[in-house]
């Protein structure tokens, strides 16, 4: 089984009308703090709240609301911890809008937009 993180972006994979109102959506992915979160989710992986917010060097406070609108935007989602503590839930981009670009590094491709990061 491949990981589909790996495989290129199929022509048309994504439906250029999955986000039924672009411009929010895009705006929502503006802000310098998302734009930091989604940098580190794009390889795949998920983290917790307060692991995201060590990456970007935010308050858990602050973080916390950046992943709200991404969330509301559906650029992210939520998901139980890997490591079965129910009380702890982590953030991800759906494996659906992963992808890496022709050199190897990670992207998300969301059909209206693909985010490629340095």
């Amino acid at each position: 089984m491949t990981d589909p993180i790996s495989q290129p972006a199929a022509a048309g994979s994504i439906p250029q009308d999955f986000f039924h109102r672009p411009v929010e959506f895009l705006r929502a992915l503006s802000d310098p703090v998302r734009w930091a979160v989604l940098r580190e989710l794009a390889g795949g992986k998920s983290f917790s709240v307060l692991e995201l917010s060590a990456l970007v060097k935010r308050s858990p406070d602050l973080t916390s609301k950046h992943l709200k609108t991404l969330r509301e935007a559906g650029a992210v989602i939520v998901l139980p911890a890997p490591d079965g503590d129910g009380r702890k839930l982590h953030y991800a981009v759906p494996e659906r809008f992963r992808r890496v670009d022709e050199t190897g590094k990670p992207m998300i491709d969301y059909g209206v937009c693909a985010l490629r990061f340095p």
